[in-house]
């Protein structure tokens, strides 16, 4: 059974022949970079990718 006929049958029968995923990743423009020591201690030169993990204990944005 190839994956297309799978959207017509019990999913669970051919699950492990449809694709994985598809992704879309935008065109990123070099743009700022953080000085080396700064970016060691961020985990990236790139401010635009510097997204800190807040967690459970980190405040919201929308409350």
């Amino acid at each position: 059974m190839d994956y297309q006929s799978c959207y017509q049958s019990n999913i669970d029968q051919c699950i492990d022949q449809l694709p994985l995923a598809m992704a879309y990743v935008p065109m990123q423009s070099f743009g700022k970079v953080y000085d080396l020591a700064t970016g060691f201690q961020k985990g990236t030169i790139f401010p635009d990718l510097y997204k800190p993990f807040l967690g459970a204990g980190g405040t919201s944005c929308c409350k």
